[in-house]
């Protein structure tokens, strides 16, 4: 199974998440987000992916073994409040956490950066807050 396989399975589970409304956005944010009555962001989904690694170590011929991948997706969970990004990052982990993509397990990624709190994007307009979750998936 190939990158492109497993970023359409991601996208799938994370459109299935109905208090998401299908909000979820591969690589971009559209320039108009949906927002609620009063004008704030609705909370939605963007997220990033990218090829399969090998990361298999050397063997005796000095060869890297091409078998075992490692793939490495993150999620920014955005809404107009702090409260809100922490509500979509619960909804996106309970969903992501040991979930199959392919025949392999989704897992929380331990070694990637870790955001204990939302940060404030003030690039965009209306401002928003996203916290990122680092995730990953080794082939075997």
């Amino acid at each position: 199974m190939d990158a492109t396989q497993f970023t359409a399975e991601l996208d799938a589970k994370l459109k299935a998440i109905t208090a998401l409304g299908g909000r979820v956005y591969d690589g971009y944010a559209p320039s108009k987000i949906p927002t609620d009555p009063a004008g704030y962001v609705l909370p939605y989904v963007l997220f990033f992916t990218g090829i399969t690694a090998d990361i298999g170590d050397a063997d005796l011929t000095g060869m890297t073994d091409t078998l075992v991948h490692d793939w490495a997706p993150q999620t920014n969970c955005v809404g107009p409040t702090p409260g809100h990004a922490r509500s979509c990052a619960e909804l996106v982990k309970s969903a992501l956490t040991n979930t199959r993509i392919g025949n392999h397990w989704l897992k929380p990624d331990d070694d990637g950066f870790r955001v204990a709190v939302p940060l404030k994007d003030d690039q965009a307009t209306p401002a928003r807050f996203f916290l990122p979750l680092s995730w990953r998936l080794t082939t075997n």
